[in-house]
């Protein structure tokens, strides 16, 4: 069902401003309404710029926890605007001690990294055995250390004729660490090509003298100095945030409390010295609403009813029991309901447990399924898991009927017998497959599917008469008209199947059926007699071209609507073949083999079917049941905070 709501204003001085905003992200259950409308319909009214001067602060704060690592754990702290002041010192300050800190560690990471890439290139030309003060001081040679990627080495295939010696030493993380050397008549060119390749030098440090093992010691103790550089610093940058860290907390909730202040002020309209809130709650939390804002000076409080003002389209609140609630996540797939439309979500909930039901009946994968969307809805926390645990159940009650338990009859077999006992009842499973059934459960499925579409269409009438859409509600396919056409042709054709004479004659024919069928046809034109417009805007021949189209097209709605029902006794029997198959495997293996046969194939078919049933019962929801009585071109009520 919907809720009802209460429109309401909050006007007081505008120097209660932030008393106001206070109040209004302390309390839940209010849905505002944003200002265009109200200022440019009243001469004067302005609306706040919505400058937040707390985004930036609260960057700053959640860059300080990526650096250190440290989440500031906080709840919203109520405090003065003025505040802010105070707060902004405290981070300024801090974030740049933290900032100098950090930016050292960095630097010093990056001159590590450079002095490590030349320790390895060190170990890869080790061998060499040559000091490197005779390996850089040459006069005619030049040498170049460095990596090449891996996918543009076949590039040097081309340089071949080129004054060069290409070393490479080892292949890591994609790059091949190297070496080239060329003349210095060449040097320049040389360089242009490597470069070209994306080969990134690696310059070996001014510090390093003597031989490679000399120097592989001296890059290891620069290593191990700058390592010990940076613990100090990352533990004094640690040290010094931990020391804070209460502070921080605090400051981190006050923050994000003024944010919701600042955000706030979006919502507010002022008119002269005055100040104006306006928005939705619902009706039960009026009171509420007066306790929590009783404290605020000069503060006036009008409420209304929430189609009291046309410049507003009140929101919608959905409100559903405990069975179908978690049916709303489907609704709002196709869309929201309006304030004045009707919830289909309890017929949704009915509807698709039923449909799921008949279609997937086993009663031991309906108990596997509710056991699992049990499980899920703890486990997540998501409310929409609980439509697995309903499906489940309905699946359950029509294996009963069915006398399935994972595909196999004989389980209930002994109960439907004790219980026949018990009562002197005469009770047996309706097996799908069987040859007596099958035609009757394919008649059975779309009489079911009639009484569906003549439920939908009835409360379509209903709801349109009950919104003075009269043209919808009483001339419409999916009005009174069409529920006359169609329930009567239902009713002819059923009494004609069971031999039963026939209720056509040449009066209920003009009533039933010649009479909906002319107002089904001249609803357009009626539509705008009552609106006061032109009959025929696009003149009458082009009236009856359009007419008759769309008369065919509303003829041939009910026929296929009707038909598609057809689907739910083909699932029951596809999921019913599926399962002879897994019986029929089972019974071709013996011992562990079998049992095994039978979850791996119980298991098969619960997700394929079950996917396939879920997604056609959707389908039918959609398309055959809610694009008659659903329009879904609400706003989803949404408190602030």
């Amino acid at each position: 069902m919907i809720s009802k709501l209460k429109l309401i204003n909050l006007t007081t001085h505008v120097d209660h401003l932030d008393k106001l905003l206070n109040n209004f992200v302390t309390f839940s259950g209010f849905h505002p309404i944003k200002p265009q409308k109200i200022v440019a319909s009243v001469h004067g009214a302005l609306a706040y710029e919505n400058t937040n001067p707390c985004d930036p602060l609260l960057k700053e704060i959640e860059e300080i926890e990526t650096i250190t690592g440290i989440t500031f754990e906080c709840d919203k702290v109520s405090c003065m605007v003025s505040d802010i002041d105070n707060i902004q010192v405290f981070i300024d300050e801090s974030y740049k001690e933290i900032k100098e800190k950090y930016a050292k560690i960095k630097h010093l990471e990056q001159e590590k990294h450079q002095v490590s890439e030349a320790l390895f290139q060190v170990e890869n030309i080790e061998d060499l055995g040559i000091p490197f003060d005779d390996l850089f001081n040459t006069k005619y040679v030049a040498l170049r250390f460095g990596k090449l990627p891996v996918d543009v080495a076949d590039r040097l295939r081309f340089y071949q004729q080129k004054p060069f010696l290409f070393i490479p030493f080892v292949e890591r993380d994609g790059v091949i660490w190297s070496l080239y050397i060329t003349s210095k008549e060449y040097e320049r060119e040389v360089d242009n090509i490597f470069t070209s390749m994306f080969y990134e030098r690696i310059h070996i440090p001014d510090f390093v003298h003597g031989t490679p093992e000399k120097a592989r010691e001296d890059l290891k103790k620069q290593v191990d100095k700058y390592d010990e550089e940076i613990q100090i610093l990352s533990d004094e940058l640690t040290a010094f945030v931990k020391k804070s860290k209460s502070s921080f907390d605090e400051v981190k909730g006050e923050l994000e409390f003024l944010q919701d202040i600042y955000q706030s002020r979006q919502y507010v309209v002022r008119l002269g010295d005055r100040i104006t809130l306006t928005g939705f709650i619902e009706d039960n939390d009026e009171k509420a609403l007066d306790d929590h804002f009783k404290d605020i000076p000069l503060l006036e409080i009008q409420v209304q009813d929430a189609e009291s003002d046309k410049r507003f389209s009140p929101p919608t609140k959905l409100k559903n029991n405990w069975f179908t609630k978690p049916f709303e996540s489907f609704v709002k797939m196709y869309g929201v309901p309006s304030y004045h439309d009707v919830d289909p979500t309890t017929m949704m909930a009915i509807t698709y447990s039923l449909l799921f039901g008949i279609m997937f009946g086993d009663f031991g994968q309906g108990l596997v399924l509710t056991l699992l969307g049990f499980i899920m809805t703890k486990w997540k926390k998501n409310p929409s898991f609980g439509i697995v645990t309903r499906i489940g159940l309905a699946s359950t009650f029509f294996g009963l009927v069915y006398g399935e338990t994972f595909g196999m009859p004989a389980f209930l077999e002994g109960v439907y017998h004790q219980v026949n006992e018990w009562f002197g009842w005469h009770l047996h499973p309706i097996h799908p497959m069987d040859n007596s059934v099958t035609m009757n459960l394919l008649v059975t499925t779309v009489g079911l599917g009639s009484v569906i579409i003549l439920s939908v269409i009835t409360i379509n009438t209903i709801t349109k008469l009950r919104q003075k859409k009269y043209a919808d509600g009483l001339v419409s396919s999916n009005g009174l008209a069409g529920l006359l056409l169609y329930g009567f042709t239902l009713t002819t054709v059923l009494m004609t199947t069971i031999n039963m004479s026939s209720p056509m004659n040449p009066f209920t024919t003009i009533i039933f059926i010649i009479i909906p069928i002319g107002l089904i046809f001249m609803k357009e034109p009626i539509e705008r007699y009552l609106h006061k417009e032109a009959l025929f805007p696009d003149g009458v021949g082009g009236f009856l071209i359009e007419g008759i189209f769309e008369l065919f097209e509303v003829v041939l709605s009910y026929v296929t609507n009707t038909l598609s029902f057809l689907r739910v006794g083909g699932f029951v029997l596809s999921h019913a073949g599926m399962m002879l198959v897994v019986i029929t495997l089972m019974d071709m293996t013996t011992g562990t083999g079998s049992i095994l046969v039978a979850i791996l194939g119980n298991l098969f078919v619960m997700a394929l079917e079950g996917m396939i049933v879920g997604i056609q019962v959707l389908r039918l929801q959609f398309y055959e049941m809610f694009s008659r009585y659903f329009e879904g071109d609400g706003v989803m009520f949404e408190p602030r905070y």
